[in-house]
């Protein structure tokens, strides 16, 4: 099953054409500079000598890097420029990789180089053996060593497909999509358009995507194999397709899933809305609707399946059933995850038989036959689609689920261990990992069926082991382990550093990782055996990390619930001297306690608008406290955390208490909003892309998640008691805007424009409100950007004044900008 989504396809590729070109061409002050990365992207070569890598900076993945196990710990190969999904390594461990519209094949030991220019699209068959290139309009076939094994000319595009290429080239004034196998050539499909795609393609025929270049319109066609004839299965329709999927059913059937576009709404017209329409989010992106066909080429039938109650419909792999439901059923948008109930269809005798209400998730096999939910009581219901017959599995409720590709088991993840299955008599066996551990699948082969549904394909291998990856939520340690069928083996035993970018290697029956901390830079390790093998230590320039002193401070609520902060001290920290501080809020933030810090204006954790690095380098404490919420509302609880992680430091003789900015983005903004007007511990506040009316938010549209926020507010992260006309005071009483009057300490306030997700106004109503009441504020409004910044400059902008603001306030550097704040 294949989705075309051109539209989307062509967005994304001038995208990262335009932010690329950014990255290359604005220059970054020093004082912004980059200077530290992370590892990983990391590949074994056949012969397992040589290992491949890419450097991850801030804003940047394209640097890729290879090392000899024979030397390790040292370069012998480095290059910029290099897009880390296109380097592969070939039978032979020589490199193929992709740097901007260059292709290259780096010969291992020799490092011989060699380039090709003016490549279009390219890629290394790893089936075929084979280099495919496209350049200047030929295709060119080479063999593992870059030699020439065949030209086309005149081509239009390739595809890599997993046991051929498919290629589309001009021929005697047509455009004929084309397959190779790696020997021969063969003619698929002829065209006047020079633009083809295939959707599906299996021993019976191909389904064709084939746009109209003049209009931009695309027609679905289905060609069978033995025949020259074609069907154009897009005319049964009057409007656009958009999309198109399609499914192979029994009996040579087809079951074929289309959006299409709906007809333009007039907007000079009166727009009616009803309070019981339960699709709100049509008056925002209703411009397309799905439509389920079957196709029978033998017939040349195409069937629509036409229920006005159950819109939806899922190809879960079964050659007979889908899965239907009414994707609206009893849906007011309060929920976090829709609810729905399943029924099956058969395609066969054009039916539906009602299976499980399915509460927010459902979990189906490989072969679409057994369905798996959650039951309100606890525990699981299983189904089977094909008897339509049911039965409770009393396993407590984790999280996912993973069917086994044989058909044999079901293995549900947990807390301190995982529990199997047995699908032939019910039995559960209970394995025990580690006490303490959320487990978790890390090599499961997962599908999203029914995107925006929760109605997911799990399953896992029985030929390889499971991996388990463990985390201890509360104290931030890391473990690995892996499951045969019969017992755990432990890989990875409990740390505390952090341990990233795993990957499993069969072929050498190895897993490589990355480990780090705050005092030790990325390390790159191979382990196949209870010995690690260290293949490089990245950052050997960065003798900051290991000087870089940290704390984790212990302290509760005045609930009682136990929260942690980690406390970072400045480079070159001296213990006779205090320092100004910056307290960065948002959730938990314990998990930083083992992050390696990198530098940089990149989207990095904790805090947009910040790095934690930079700040330690400018002399500042950082402190990174929990916070939780409760009934009060996330307001009140946010400033009762606060205050008590700020008391478990009164101790601390290195901090200037007087000298303390606060600064949140997001979450994090809001909180930071809110405690402005509370508290009088802070000398100065950054907030960015924050709520200030959470009655307002509330009753708002969620563009980014295209519904109502009500959900946010009483099944999400801001943890509301009830809906907002059962809490009218608790929603009041925890948004900013009022307490304007009460904010006593300069506040910097910062947005994108084109904020749909906390809807920019609200930004601009703080300020306004801050304004009204004489406050000192600065609002920086950043023009066509969304929740967070994309563009280089306006990050520039937006760290430099950050930083400048805070020396400002807490380190008495001078601004003219700052200045007429206070004029």
């Amino acid at each position: 099953m294949q989705t075309i989504k051109l539209l989307l396809l062509t967005a994304c590729i001038l995208l990262g054409a335009q932010l690329y070109g950014q990255s290359k061409t604005i220059e970054v002050p020093d004082s912004l500079t980059r200077h530290y990365y992370n590892i990983g992207y990391q590949k074994i070569s056949p012969n397992g000598r040589y290992v491949t890598f890419n450097k991850m900076y801030d804003r940047s993945t394209d640097t890729i890097m290879v090392v000899d196990r024979k030397n390790p710990d040292h370069i012998i190969f480095e290059r910029g420029g290099v897009f880390a999904n296109t380097a592969k390594f070939t039978t032979y461990s020589d490199l193929f990789m992709r740097e901007g519209t260059n292709a290259q094949i780096l010969s291992l030991p020799s490092l011989n180089l060699r380039i090709w220019k003016d490549v279009s699209d390219g890629f290394y068959h790893k089936v075929l053996k084979q280099i495919i290139l496209l350049q200047n309009d030929t295709l060119k076939i080479l063999n593992e060593e870059g030699d020439q094994v065949r030209t086309v000319a005149r081509v239009k595009s390739i595809k890599n497909n997993k046991d051929c290429v498919y290629y589309t080239v001009k021929e005697a004034g047509a455009y004929r999509l084309t397959e190779w196998n790696g020997k021969s050539k063969k003619v698929l499909y002829t065209s006047e358009n020079a633009y083809l795609d295939i959707v599906h393609r299996d021993a019976l025929g191909i389904f064709v995507w084939d746009t109209k270049e003049k209009t931009g319109k695309g027609e679905l066609i289905f060609k069978a194999h033995r025949s020259d004839v074609t069907s154009l299965l897009s005319s049964q329709f009057l409007k656009t397709i958009y999309r198109a999927e399609v499914s192979p059913l029994a009996n040579g059937k087809y079951f074929l899933q289309v959006v299409i576009d709906q007809p333009v709404r007039n907007k000079n017209a009166v727009d009616v809305w009803y309070g019981s329409d339960p699709k709100i989010e049509a008056k925002f992106s209703g411009d397309r609707e799905f439509k389920y066909m079957i196709w029978d080429p033998v017939r040349k039938d195409l069937s629509q399946i036409d229920s006005t109650e159950f819109t939806q419909n899922s190809f879960v792999g079964n050659a007979r059933y889908l899965l239907s439901f009414d994707p609206y059923f009893k849906h007011d948008y309060t929920k976090r995850f829709k609810s729905f109930s399943l029924y099956r269809y058969d395609t066969q005798l054009k039916k539906y038989d009602f299976m499980i209400n399915a509460g927010t998730i459902a979990f189906t096999d490989e072969r679409g036959k057994l369905l798996l939910s959650r039951r309100k009581e606890g525990g699981w219901f299983l189904y089977n689609m094909e008897t339509l017959k049911n039965r409770i599995i009393h396993i407590p409720d984790h999280e996912m689920a993973y069917f086994s590709n044989d058909g044999q088991f079901i293995l549900f993840e947990g807390m301190s261990k995982i529990y199997q299955y047995s699908l032939s008599d019910g039995s559960i066996k209970k394995i025990s990992v580690k006490d303490g551990f959320t487990i978790k699948v890390k090599n499961g082969i997962t599908k999203d069926l029914s995107p925006g549904f929760s109605i997911f394909r799990y399953s896992y291998s029985t030929a390889e082991p499971v991996i388990l990856e463990l985390y201890d939520r509360e104290n931030i340690r890391n473990a690995l382990f892996t499951y045969d069928g019969k017992s755990v083996r432990e890989i990875i035993a409990p740390t505390n550093d952090d341990i990233t970018s795993l990957v499993w290697e069969p072929a050498h029956k190895a897993f490589t990782y990355v480990k780090s901390n705050i005092n030790m830079p990325p390390q790159l390790i191979i382990k196949n055996s209870k010995k690690e093998e260290l293949i490089f230590a990245s950052n050997k320039t960065d003798k900051e990390a290991e000087g870089i002193k940290s704390e984790v401070i212990s302290y509760t609520n005045s609930r009682g619930i136990n929260l942690k902060g980690v406390l970072l001290y400045p480079v070159g920290f001296d213990a006779g001297k205090k320092y100004p501080m910056v307290v960065t809020i948002y959730q938990k933030l314990r998990y930083n306690m083992n992050k390696y810090l990198i530098d940089g204006i990149g989207m990095m954790s904790p805090t947009e608008g910040i790095n934690v690095r930079t700040l330690l380098r400018k002399g500042y404490m950082v402190y990174m406290p929990d916070i939780v919420f409760d009934e009060r509302g996330p307001g009140r609880a946010a400033v009762d955390c606060v205050n008590n992680a700020m008391d478990a430091l009164q101790g601390n003789l290195a901090i200037d208490f007087s000298k303390v900015g606060l600064v949140g983005h997001s979450h994090g903004g809001y909180e930071t909003n809110f405690i402005a007007t509370q508290s009088n511990r802070f000398a100065a506040y950054v907030s960015g892309s924050g709520n200030s009316d959470l009655v307002r938010s509330y009753h708002s549209f969620n563009y980014n998640f295209d519904r109502p926020f009500y959900w946010q507010y009483e099944d999400g992260q801001y943890e509301m008691p009830g809906p907002f006309t059962e809490n009218k005071g608790l929603y009041a009483d925890n948004s900013p805007i009022y307490h304007a009057e009460k904010v006593t300490e300069p506040i910097m306030l910062w947005t994108g424009m084109e904020d749909y997700n906390i809807f920019w106004e609200q930004t601009m109503e703080f300020y306004l409100g801050l304004r009204r009441n004489h406050k000192h504020v600065t609002a920086l409004f950043y023009p066509k950007e969304g929740h967070s910044l994309s563009k280089v400059q306006n990050r520039i902008d937006l760290y430099s004044r950050i930083y400048e603001w805070l020396d400002y306030h807490l380190k008495n550097n001078k601004q003219e900008w700052i200045e007429k704040m206070y004029k």
